[in-house]
């Protein structure tokens, strides 16, 4: 009854002049159904729904620093890669010219290894008089001493070198992470970083991804088996009952709602020209040639049927 009264109150407002004291209830809950046929009304097998992005990506930086350029806008479309942020460089690129000057400097590897070799030549020809007496054993063993320190030096400054380059590289890393790019594909939200903020207080941007769309569909816990189990789902979206839009299963939540006693279901949905937000209502079909309830035309009993 509490349904049949919403319908006369509906009616009450469309249509005051096409009620008369003979109309029956029924007659006049038919009539307003042929008035607002636009309004689907919630059936049995048939529940509300929300469409909202199948993502939510918030876009940070790698580096700590200060938003100089940023490329896009809200509600721009973005490919995966496109540039979205430009920070501030310069001190970046003083730390790679820097660090260009050190990997590139190798004349304290070249000083070690003269010093190494003059040793070695040096420490042979000790050994020479040490096989012949000429040479005390201590002087040769400060010769040799000398030698392995010489070529430890060496290795060092090899290292010292390769750690260089490893700075290079990850300055080079630096500079490149200066130009931020999407890592999705999406629309630019609202949340956006302004030139002249610095990295530190949030995302640069956040992307949403709505190709394709998700459906959340809150179903009773003891409709669930029923609704999962059916042949293909459709929707309405925003009330459009004669363009039903076929939907994908995806996943239901592990978790019941204990407050409405409702699990979400979740599916995907293909369709660009639906906005996220939409509001929609959702239907388990039993198979691939029916139609969603509410969306057929009427009989005479005031329900629908399909053609």
């Amino acid at each position: 009854m509490g349904g049949c009264g919403l319908i006369l109150a509906v009616a009450v407002a469309v249509l005051p002049a096409a009620v008369s004291a003979q109309t029956s209830p029924e007659d006049f809950a038919l009539r307003a159904r042929s008035v607002a046929g636009a309004i689907p009304l919630l059936r049995p097998g048939q529940f509300n729904c929300t469409i909202k992005p199948l993502r939510v990506v918030e876009v940070t930086s790698a580096i700590t620093g200060v938003a100089a350029r940023v490329l896009v806008r809200p509600g721009q479309q973005v490919a995966a890669g496109d540039p979205l942020v430009e920070l501030d460089a310069a001190m970046a690129r003083a730390e790679l010219a820097l660090g260009e000057a050190r990997a590139s400097d190798d004349s304290a590897l070249r000083a070690s290894i003269l010093r190494r070799d003059g040793l070695a030549r040096k420490e042979e020809r000790l050994a020479r008089g040490l096989a012949r007496g000429a040479v005390s054993p201590a002087d040769h063993d400060d010769a040799a001493l000398e030698l392995a320190l010489a070529a430890a030096d060496v290795e060092r400054q090899k290292a010292a070198l390769e750690m260089a380059a490893l700075d290079l590289a990850k300055t080079r890393i630096a500079v490149e992470n200066t130009l931020i790019a999407a890592p999705v594909a999406g629309m630019i939200g609202e949340d956006l970083i302004d030139p002249g903020e610095g990295t530190s207080a949030g995302p640069l941007a956040t992307i949403y991804v709505n190709q394709p769309l998700r459906v959340e569909a809150f179903v009773p816990s003891s409709a669930l088996p029923d609704f999962v189990a059916a042949a293909r789902h459709d929707i309405v979206v925003n009330d459009d009952v004669a363009h039903p839009l076929p939907v994908r299963f995806d996943y239901a939540a592990q978790l019941a709602d204990l407050a409405s006693g409702t699990i979400s279901v979740f599916f995907t949905l293909d369709a660009p020209a639906v906005l996220p937000g939409s509001k929609c209502l959702i239907a388990g079909l039993p198979e691939a040639g029916s139609a969603l309830p509410g969306s057929g035309p009427q009989n005479d009993e005031g329900t629908r049927y399909d053609n």
